[in-house]
């Protein structure tokens, strides 16, 4: 099992004014998670704080807190369900290891910790340029915890900073393939990107356009989620599927196309046959840093809109209406658009992506009843104008701009 720590940009904020210090001095505080579980990974969704009060702690060089402040810690977690985050700052930036005082603090604190709330201790370290580290202590066995440091801590609002454990998530070595990519926006960036887990929801017309971006922009962590096989009707929207691909899953079928480019040696791709409302597909989405949306139904992306806001995990949604003229002879209209939703953000239902009663129309089964559909109104989403490639490959680049 792999570990992280999420939070919003405001919370961020609010740590790092206390905890960077004028005068050089660390110091402490705690706040309060819950817990996001993937298939392959826990995250630490922090939520709240309580910062100290002046007699809460000492501050000396060193710091350390006063038992009245961890009895108000532990009653507030106990009172509302929530995990606890132990942190402190380093007067130094960079990602931030642990001295032999923070190990025995720690070690001290996880099993007062997973007593009074019943999950881990997480731990986190802040430096001066605001580059965290975090790490859970996890029961082995009795009087016994271990340490598991966090691959990544992020911080998601209006943008995406994320902080990376190199020993968790390795750089990447970048040849002459990346040269002309790496140059637009510098290494550190790159770095940045490559690292990221993200996930794409739906590899239809858009998704599968947005994959292959994707991996040309360095990306070498990918999730693929959709339940659907590939027909014939599709064949016109979808990038470089072939007939030969019939009736075969469109996720198998897009990991194999990227995996045979070895643009990228230590490519990752996991090809989830589910959907974003089903456990397996849910699942898989909470493993990811970034989700795209790339669904044309209300349900999935209800799910995604909860998924989004409960986990922070930036969902980059899109969508396209098509209308034909009256005599079929050409295109009346069509839209597109691309966005960003999440934590600090809008949501879809917000934007008019999606009506909920569309989505309870959809979970309880009628959309896939005709003699339903024959009696809905003319302009209902479900009877819109179809796609075609050119106008998906527009909102595939629009959805790939608002991730760079």
């Amino acid at each position: 099992m792999k570990y992280s720590v999420s939070m919003t940009e405001s919370v961020n904020k609010e740590l790092f004014e206390h905890l960077i210090r004028q005068d050089g001095q660390e110091d402490l505080c705690f706040a309060f998670y819950r817990l996001s579980t993937g298939k392959t990974r826990k995250t630490g969704v922090i939520n709240d704080i309580i910062l100290p009060e002046f007699d809460d702690r000492n501050v000396h060089g060193n710091v350390s807190f006063n038992s009245s402040y961890f009895d108000k810690v532990t009653s507030y977690a106990l009172a509302n369900n929530l995990g606890i985050c132990f942190i402190h700052s380093h007067p130094y930036p960079g990602w931030q290891g642990m001295s032999f005082d923070d190990i025995e603090a720690e070690k001290m604190l996880a099993p007062r910790v997973k007593a009074v709330a019943g999950l881990p201790l997480i731990g986190m370290t802040i430096g001066t340029d605001n580059y965290w580290s975090a790490r859970f202590w996890i029961k082995e066995a009795p009087n016994t915890y271990k340490r598991y440091w966090c691959e990544s801590v992020r911080v998601v609002g209006k943008s995406l900073k994320p902080y990376f454990y190199d020993e968790e998530i390795p750089k990447s070595n970048f040849g002459e393939e990346f040269k002309r990519t790496i140059s637009a926006w510098g290494d550190m960036k790159q770095q940045d990107i490559s690292r990221l887990k993200i996930g794409i929801v739906g590899l239809g017309s858009v998704g599968s356009i947005v994959a292959e971006a994707l991996l040309r922009t360095g990306v070498k962590n990918l999730t693929l989620i959709d339940f659907d096989l590939v027909e014939r009707k599709n064949l016109d929207r979808l990038l470089a599927i072939n007939r030969i691909d019939v009736d075969k899953y469109k996720v198998d079928i897009v990991k194999e196309r990227l995996l045979r480019t070895q643009l990228i040696s230590d490519l990752n791709v996991n090809s989830v046959q589910y959907s974003i409302t089903e456990k397996e597909g849910q699942e898989a989405a909470l493993d990811c840093d970034i989700l795209f949306s790339c669904v044309d139904m209300p349900l999935p992306r209800y799910s995604l809109d909860c998924l989004s806001f409960a986990n922070l995990i930036p969902v980059i949604d899109g969508g396209i209406d098509t209308n034909s003229n009256k005599d079929l002879t050409n295109i009346d209209q069509a839209r597109w658009k691309a966005h960003t939703i999440g934590p600090e953000r809008i949501c879809m239902q917000c934007l008019g992506q999606y009506k909920p009663e569309d989505a309870a129309l959809e979970l309880s089964g009628e959309l896939d009843n005709p003699y339903y559909i024959k009696g809905l109104q003319e302009n209902h989403f479900i009877n819109r104008g179809e796609n075609v490639f050119g106008f998906s490959l527009s909102l595939a680049g629009m959805e790939i701009q608002q991730f760079l």
